[in-house]
């Protein structure tokens, strides 16, 4: 996210802090879409991912209004509140694969009937080659690459130093490349 985006934020929180409810509304709006798509791709099911979402606001706007400190709250806080509500979500239920849902959400809506099957099955690739990695390297791939921030980013997120989420995210790439370059070998 831009610095400015993040001074945004930090002025939105501070103006919710202070008891202004119209604020908590603005910030949802700013976290709504890439935290929904965070969560579902960690659980895969759109319906349970509405009810965490809901879950993962109030949690973030309770520990809003409980921190002395409104400058340590950053745009990672809902990033933080959200990868531990589902890692919660995952030891109380077994781990859910994605549900055959159409991605047509998480693309641009551009691609031709062909183009579709094709986008659709390399997807499905792609979410088979996502489920083999560990929890960190899943959180690491859709932080960088869905969700676009740092390696500094998810290093704060993920309590751990850029060095480290920038392995992470290197070690889940290469995975992920063998896996789907596997994969399509054996489809020829």
């Amino acid at each position: 996210m831009a610095q400015d985006d993040l001074e945004k934020i930090k002025e939105l929180f501070g103006k919710a802090k202070k008891g202004d409810k119209e604020y908590f509304s603005e910030i949802c709006e700013v976290y709504f879409k890439p935290l929904h798509r965070y969560v579902y791709l960690r659980i895969g099911n759109k319906a349970e991912s509405d009810e965490l979402l809901q879950d993962i606001f109030i949690k973030a706007f309770d520990s809003v209004e409980n921190s002395p400190q409104c400058d340590s709250l950053t745009v990672f806080h809902f990033y933080d509140v959200a990868r531990k509500s589902v890692m919660d979500w995952k030891r109380k239920r077994k781990r859910v694969a994605l549900s055959d849902e159409s991605m047509e959400n998480y693309s641009d809506g551009k691609a031709g009937n062909t183009d579709e099957i094709s986008d659709r099955e390399e997807f499905n690739n792609f979410r088979e080659a996502m489920k083999e990695l560990s929890d960190e390297q899943q959180d690491a791939i859709i932080f960088k690459f869905i969700d676009g921030l740092s390696s500094e980013d998810i290093g704060s997120i993920l309590d751990m130093s850029a060095r480290s989420a920038l392995r992470l995210e290197a070690q889940g790439l290469i995975f992920i490349r063998d896996n789907l370059k596997m994969r399509y070998e054996r489809q020829c």
